[in-house]
């Protein structure tokens, strides 16, 4: 929620960080391991690169933990609204209006250089229906969450301390503990990533309504922990993976481990906002500009026709799978922060011309 203050830049400097592990996240999801079996598709891993594989899967949490950070500063910031008549309403369109904006125009710029076939029913469906076809899943899932959240802050404002905390314990445990521990434990489907969703933003609100003590050592030790933790079992699934040749070590080691119902994710995301909580960078407006940019650098180069071009075709990451690990890491150390900026740029032009709009209709409306 914005103030009529000027927000400090902590948690929007955390927002521009957040969009660059995601963007590190898809140059393996969409790039090095893109359906290979250590991340859930169906391509072998070879032993000789059991290593690459072990460390792309490690930046790929990344994109979770990022998942996280993002709702959870929402959380933070929207658990003391209030039902404000048609707000939230504008809000949600508004996400809408720039996912369908950056959907329709990639679809025509892509199809005048010919990089697809613009008569795919895949295609056509992908960019004219988004929200239905998994082309923008966080979206879909953050609309849902905006569309509750003020009936969820009603029953916040209305328990305790403690009840809210059993509240929080007792959705990690059943939708994050128990499917990590017990794969064949059930699936949750889309509604499971709602209710992951509705933790972190139970987190984040927690912690702007009652804080903790000690919160900069909380933090740093459930970062170091939740790593510790994700590394240690990730590494020796694909070691097993590697020494054994059996491949459901390498799917176990990242959609059991390191998913979106990881609670080492969990942890690591609260812990790093408990860390960025405490800092005080004060109002800094060139990072709240560049924050503000963030959703429009996901929708472009997550858009389903960018990931294509930017990871597979123009990239050629796949091809980077090879037993010296340091030919991706210098690719994506390089490549990832430019991709931000880019898309940065071109959501800059994208605010500026909505911003210039809004101020004409309000000057017309104004004046009749």
């Amino acid at each position: 929620m914005r103030s009529t203050k000027e927000r400090n830049s902590n948690f929007e400097l955390l927002r521009i960080i957040a969009m660059l592990f995601i963007i590190f996240h898809h140059s393996v999801v969409h790039g090095l391991l893109n359906n290979n079996t250590s991340i859930g598709g169906w391509t072998p891993v070879a032993t000789k690169v059991w290593l690459t594989t072990f460390t792309g899967q490690m930046v790929a949490t990344m994109g979770k933990v990022a998942v996280g950070i993002f709702v959870m500063i929402s959380g933070y910031f929207l658990v003391n609204s209030s039902i404000n008549g048609k707000k939230p309403f504008k809000k949600i369109l508004m996400l809408i209006v720039q996912v369908y904006l950056y959907s329709i125009i990639i679809y025509f710029v892509a199809a005048h250089f010919k990089w697809i076939n613009p008569k795919s029913t895949i295609v056509l469906q992908q960019t004219f229906l988004p929200l239905f076809y998994n082309s923008c899943w966080f979206v879909s899932e953050y609309i849902l969450l905006y569309l509750v959240y003020p009936y969820i802050n009603v029953a916040l404002h209305n328990i305790t301390r403690q009840q809210y905390r059993n509240l929080i314990i007792i959705i990690a445990i059943t939708f994050t503990l128990v499917p990590t521990l017990v794969p064949n434990f059930g699936s949750y489907g889309w509604y499971g990533q709602l209710v992951v969703f509705i933790l972190y933003y139970l987190i984040g609100g927690y912690i702007r309504l009652y804080g903790t003590k000690h919160e900069c050592l909380l933090g740093t030790f459930l970062t170091i922990a939740g790593a510790a933790l994700m590394a240690v079992v990730i590494f020796y699934y694909d070691y097993m993976g590697a020494t054994t040749h059996n491949q459901q070590f390498y799917h176990n080691s990242f959609i059991n481990i390191a998913g979106q119902f990881s609670p080492s994710i969990v942890l690591m995301a609260t812990g790093i906002i408990l860390l960025f909580k405490n800092m005080h960078l004060g109002h800094n407006r060139l990072i709240n500009t560049i924050a503000a940019t963030t959703f429009g650098v996901y929708l472009i180069h997550d858009n389903p026709i960018m990931e294509q071009m930017i990871w597979l075709k123009w990239l050629k990451m796949p091809a980077l799978l090879v037993p010296n690990v340091k030919h991706y890491l210098i690719t994506a150390v390089i490549v990832c922060p430019l991709i931000f900026i880019i898309c940065s740029l071109i959501d800059y032009v994208r605010i500026l011309i909505f911003n210039a709009i809004s101020f004409i209709f309000s000057k017309f409306s104004r004046s009749k």
